[in-house]
C-alpha cells in the first residue's frame, strides 16, 4: 500500500485570466480584491463549512494556527509574466549557464530519463525543461508554509473566487513543519499543486512512498501528468515564425483556433521543421506589440494545463530545444 507522505492539506486549484495588454498573460489587476470579512471571521466561516462536510477535527484545527500572509498576495500580483516582455522573461530563465546545465543534467540522468520515456511516452527533454524552470533541477523547491499560502490566497487573492470554490481538506497525516513549497502552494521538485499531487503523483523508485522531493518520483509524476492530460509524443511542439499579423489572425490567435500547416504557409510562414501533414497548429502572440509569434501544436495546451501562462509554456519548449 503506497503511503502518501503529504496529507491533511488544503486543495486549491486556480485559473489565470489572460487579457491582452502589455503581456497577453496579464490579468486585470485594477480590481479591488478586498474581502469584506476579517481574517478571523473568515476562518470561523471556513471551519463551519468543513464541519458540515464531516472533515476530521484535527484537520479543521489547523486553521486556528494559520495567520494571513500578505506577502503571497503581493507576489501573486507581481508575477513576472504580468510585468515583463516575453523576451526579458525568457532570458531571465534561459541563461547561458542554464543552457549548459540542462545538457549536463540530460547526460547525468540518461538512464532514468530513458526509463520514464519508455514507460509514459513523454519526451524526456520536456521533463528536464520543466524540472529546470520550476526548481532549477531540484535546487529551489520553496520555503513557504503551504497551508498558510493557500489559505491567504483563498481569502484575499485576485483568484479568491476560484480558490474558495475548490477549497477542500483531505484526511490523513503529514509533518506540518516539512510541508513547504512555493508562495502559490506548489511543492516538490516539479512543483505540483496538492490536487495535482493526489491525482497524478506516483511512486517510481519503489520505496512505497510518493515523495515529490525525490527526483525519480517527481520526474515520473510529471510524465504521468503530461500523458494523462493529452500529451502526444509524435507531435513537434512548434516554432517561431515570421508572418504579418492581421486583425483576423489576432482573432484566430485569441480564440485558439488550430489551422493546417498549409494554411499557415499561405499566410507567409516558412517552417524550419518538417511538420507532418496532419499536424495542426495555432498562433501564439506572447506580447501585444506583435514583434514575435509562434505556431504551436496541441502539446502546447498540455503545458498550459501545468501553468496557464503562454510565457511559461513557450519557455519550456524553447529551453528543451537546447538539448540537441
Amino acid at each position: 500500500m503506497i503511503k502518501y507522505i503529504f496529507f491533511n492539506f488544503f486543495f486549491l486549484i486556480f485559473l489565470c485570466c489572460n487579457v491582452l495588454s502589455k503581456s497577453s498573460d496579464s490579468p486585470n489587476l485594477d480590481k479591488n480584491y478586498e474581502n469584506h470579512l476579517t481574517w478571523e471571521n473568515w476562518i470561523i466561516k471556513k471551519k463551519k463549512e468543513f464541519k458540515r462536510i464531516n472533515l476530521q477535527e484535527k484537520t479543521i484545527h489547523y486553521l486556528d494556527s494559520i495567520k494571513f500572509n500578505s506577502k503571497v498576495i503581493e507576489l501573486d500580483r507581481k508575477q513576472p509574466e504580468f510585468r515583463l516582455t516575453f523576451d526579458k522573461y525568457f532570458n531571465n530563465r534561459v541563461t547561458q549557464k542554464n543552457k549548459k546545465k540542462i545538457v549536463l543534467k540530460y547526460k547525468d540522468n540518461k538512464k532514468l530519463l530513458k526509463k520514464i520515456e519508455e514507460d509514459f511516452g513523454v519526451n524526456s527533454k520536456i521533463l528536464l525543461s520543466l524540472w529546470g524552470i520550476e526548481t532549477s533541477f531540484g535546487k529551489h523547491t520553496g520555503n513557504f508554509d503551504i497551508l498558510r499560502s493557500l489559505a491567504s490566497l483563498a481569502y484575499d487573492g485576485r483568484r479568491k473566487d476560484f480558490f474558495s470554490k475548490e477549497l477542500k481538506l483531505d484526511k490523513g497525516h503529514f509533518d506540518r513543519n516539512l510541508f513547504k513549497g512555493s508562495w502559490a502552494g506548489a511543492f516538490g521538485q516539479t512543483q505540483f499543486m496538492p490536487s495535482t499531487f493526489l491525482k497524478y503523483a506516483l511512486d517510481f523508485n519503489g520505496d512505497k512512498k510518493i515523495n515529490l522531493f525525490n527526483k525519480e518520483d517527481a520526474l515520473a509524476s510529471g510524465a504521468n501528468y503530461l500523458k494523462k492530460t493529452g500529451w502526444d509524443d509524435e507531435l513537434q511542439w512548434g516554432e517561431k515564425v515570421d508572418i504579418k499579423i492581421s486583425d483576423n489572425l489576432k482573432a484566430i490567435s485569441q480564440k485558439k483556433i488550430f489551422k493546417s500547416t498549409s494554411f499557415w504557409k499561405k499566410k507567409g510562414a516558412i517552417f524550419k521543421n518538417d511538420f507532418k501533414k496532419h499536424n495542426l497548429l495555432r498562433l501564439v502572440i506572447p506580447d501585444s506589440n506583435n514583434n514575435e509569434c509562434y505556431l504551436v501544436s496541441k502539446n502546447f495546451d498540455v503545458i498550459l494545463g501545468w501553468n496557464r501562462s503562454n510565457y511559461f509554456a513557450l519557455t519550456v519548449f524553447l529551453f528543451s530545444d537546447e538539448i540537441k
